[in-house]
């Protein structure tokens, strides 16, 4: 449903939002940390913050201190802006799912009745949900970011 790069944007602006209630607000977090504790590929994970910078969901800092961080509060931003900037928001409007062309309430596709009521449940969902939430639940324990660590025998 999304793509790869979109589905590591959104991990790795949890994982900054999960690092600032966890460190009080330590700024910012270098790249190579955010990528290495993700299993991201480094450079992607360079492409993916420039796209969230252009659109204002990051900020980045060149300096011995620098790296990336939220470019506002967690509880302003949405999984939805996360997709939007990476993706697009064309799937939550009319894209088709199974991507026929001219598909639409003229010429339907097989499923094209039950994703446009999935749509805007999916839309909402990921409007309403924001990274505050989701680094709120990362440090209750109720959910994880990446990979679980295994234990040495």
């Amino acid at each position: 449903m999304f793509s790869k790069a979109c589905i590591y944007g959104i991990q790795a602006v949890i994982f900054l939002a999960q690092k600032h209630k966890q460190e009080n607000d330590r700024a910012y977090i270098p790249v190579a940390e955010i990528a290495q504790t993700l299993n991201i590929p480094f450079q992607f994970l360079k492409k993916i913050i420039q796209l969230l910078g252009e659109a204002g969901i990051l900020v980045t800092q060149r300096s011995a201190k620098g790296g990336v961080a939220l470019a506002r509060k967690a509880e302003d931003t949405s999984v939805f802006d996360v997709i939007k900037a990476i993706d697009g928001g064309e799937m939550f409007e009319s894209e088709c799912i199974l991507k026929f062309p001219g598909c639409g309430n003229e010429k339907p596709c097989p499923m094209h009745h039950h994703w446009a009521v999935e749509r805007v449940r999916l839309r909402r969902m990921f409007q309403q949900t924001n990274l505050d939430v989701l680094a709120e639940n990362i440090a209750a324990g109720l959910t994880r970011l990446g990979v679980p660590q295994t234990e040495e025998k």
